[in-house]
């Protein structure tokens, strides 16, 4: 079965309803706990109360955000959604004073009462984060008042989907041979590779990209909104920037992003030489951003979703017996949801509750990209399942920083298999060209979605104005050192900024693609060359969760993400890579 069961959560959206009753008065009674923290018996009950109302939050949030997410276009579902979000923002807000209630209690008292019963023991590196986080948390007075900007936090995202997918018109392109499609941005890149003219890859491009060209200006309104958010936020909380705010929380050192940062910034060297060896051998008189969807070689082999679900348990079939039981029941049928569908949310996740099964969002299309997603998004469900059988709910949501780093290891493994199955010079091109691609894409472009979003917040930062030209301009310089590309002449490109949800949904998440990446393929290597107990670090960290910081995560696996020589890696990697394409392509 190809698509999700989400009966586990409720059998109908009355049941939802009738569930969504129960909140009010969970969310009254964590708010009568203020001013009783500093009494044992209340603050065990406290988090008693809290987990209880956690669970619940978990059951109602899993069930109608999945809902939602198979059908933006819903306005009842979509209702319901905002409904329990408003709901959510109420009780940010009545639960406020936590964290300032806890910290004049004092650490002391506090570890006193944690050390004191087995249920509050989870509780410790929670503990622990919150007086380390302490010189940032505000009066009571002043958390309240910043929970009751709760609401409005939401706006941007809402906002962005809006333009981008709800309200957006999808555009017919008519190609050279007389043949007609709707191009979307779900279906666009799937659509790039087959086409041989250069002017029909041109129509699709810009058929795909209108919407953010169009909508310029509202694009740039939303993301100006995500920025002055942050630094509000980064300001008020007596951050130095938007950035240290980000990272702070999980005790992120501000250089690990700038070491990722000018590691790509500056070995651009193999990239340039990877595009000029595009261009000769597709003979292109001029090279565009997206003639990279375009391959070396011609490969009509699809990969329907059955079949790569069984490619990818071959391609695990020789690893720990515990893990590939657990990437089995992630991808086990009523979890996945596989093919695109009208209204249905782009792209790919796999969203997670503690206390049920994660479920997997795919946009299946049968190619080998579709394959590597559900090697991608088994990585993070069966994440999720480790973690979930081997923490309490305090400390089983692991950070995003660690999170990529289970999902691409998937991906290399998956790759060295297929390269193993190669039989003929194509193959070997065509794979070689997957894992160039790969490391373009999940190294250096999202590196440079990174520095874009640095620079971005230096504008408000500096007291700059925040314009479609203004963030424009930073893609445009990019996009010029990274690929000497001009993407002025490509009719919508410069707008890519308005074309990543994360820079709206998420601030400050696409790094964590290049470092967890950076980590995984270390992490794979020891795993390949059969370094001591490296399948067992690999495995610690997966059950791990949010036990501890993500960079003392990933150096305890293997991969210590404070030196820029874990990022150098990936480059030679790449370099190693396109020395080795070229060669067979000569051959």
């Amino acid at each position: 079965m190809s698509t999700w069961d989400l009966s586990l959560f409720y059998p109908s959206l009355d049941a939802w309803d009738k569930d969504l009753t129960n909140m009010p008065a969970y969310i009254e009674k964590l708010a009568s706990f203020k001013g009783k923290l500093n009494e044992f018996e209340s603050f065990l009950a406290f988090y008693k109360t809290e987990e209880e109302a956690t669970n619940l939050l978990y059951r109602l949030y899993g069930y109608i955000h999945l809902n939602s997410d198979l059908n933006l276009k819903d306005s009842v579902k979509s209702s319901k959604n905002q409904q329990l979000m408003l709901m959510l923002s109420e009780l940010g807000q009545k639960t406020s004073y936590v964290s300032p209630e806890l910290i004049s209690i004092g650490e002391d008292k506090i570890m006193s009462f944690i050390n004191k019963d087995d249920f509050l023991k989870t509780y410790k590196f929670q503990m622990e984060k919150l007086f380390f986080q302490q010189k940032h948390v505000l009066s009571d007075d002043q958390e309240q008042i910043m929970a009751n900007f709760g609401s409005i936090r939401n706006i941007p995202s809402s906002l962005y989907q809006g333009i981008a997918i709800v309200d957006a018109v999808d555009q017919e392109v008519e190609f050279k041979d007389g043949t007609k499609k709707v191009i979307n941005s779900s279906n666009y890149r799937s659509i790039l590779p087959t086409l041989k003219d250069p002017e029909d890859r041109q129509k699709v491009f810009e058929a795909a990209f209108k919407r953010y060209k169009d909508n310029k200006t509202a694009f740039a309104a939303t993301y100006n909104l995500v920025l002055q958010q942050l630094a509000a936020n980064y300001k008020s909380r007596g951050y130095k920037s938007s950035l240290e705010a980000a990272l702070f929380r999980n005790n992120i050192p501000v250089d690990v992003y700038k070491n990722l940062m000018d590691a790509a910034y500056e070995n651009t060297d193999g990239i340039k030489r990877y595009i000029n060896l595009r261009k000769k051998h597709l003979k292109l008189e001029k090279y565009h951003t997206y003639d990279r969807f375009l391959t070396l070689v011609d490969d009509d082999t699809k990969y329907g979703f059955e079949e790569s679900r069984n490619i990818f348990f071959d391609s695990i079939s020789h690893l720990d017996k515990d893990f590939v039981e657990h990437q089995k029941e992630a991808v086990k049928d009523g979890f996945v949801d596989a093919f695109p569908g009208d209204g249905k949310r782009t792209g790919a996740y796999s969203s997670g509750f503690y206390g049920f099964h994660p479920y997997i969002l795919l946009n299946h299309d049968d190619t080998l990209d579709a394959l590597f997603t559900l090697a991608h998004e088994s990585g993070h469900s069966a994440h999720t399942l480790f973690s979930n059988e081997n923490q309490p709910m305090a400390s089983a949501d692991y950070t995003i920083f660690v999170a990529e780093i289970a999902s691409t290891f998937n991906e290399h493994n998956l790759l060295d298999y297929l390269v193993s199955k190669a039989q003929t010079k194509e193959q070997k091109i065509a794979l070689l060209e997957k894992a160039i691609d790969g490391i373009m894409a999940t190294f250096f472009r999202q590196t440079l979605f990174a520095t874009y979003e640095y620079k971005a917040n230096e504008l408000v930062e500096k007291g700059m104005p925040i314009t479609d030209q203004s963030l424009s301009k930073i893609m445009i310089d990019l996009y010029k050192h990274f690929y000497d590309l001009d993407i002025t002449e490509e009719n919508g490109k410069e707008y890519v900024w308005a074309y990543i949800p994360h820079l709206f949904h998420t601030p400050f998440y696409v790094y964590q693609y290049a470092t967890s990446y950076s980590a995984s393929l270390k992490i794979y290597a020891d795993v390949k060359n059969n370094e001591p107990q490296a399948m067992e670090k690999f495995l610690g960290l997966l059950k791990s969760g949010g036990s501890d910081y993500p960079v003392n995560q990933a150096k305890k696996a293997g991969a210590d993400l404070t030196k820029k020589e874990t990022f150098m890696a990936v480059i030679t990697r790449f370099n190693e890579l396109v020395d080795e394409l070229e060669k067979t392509l000569e051959q």
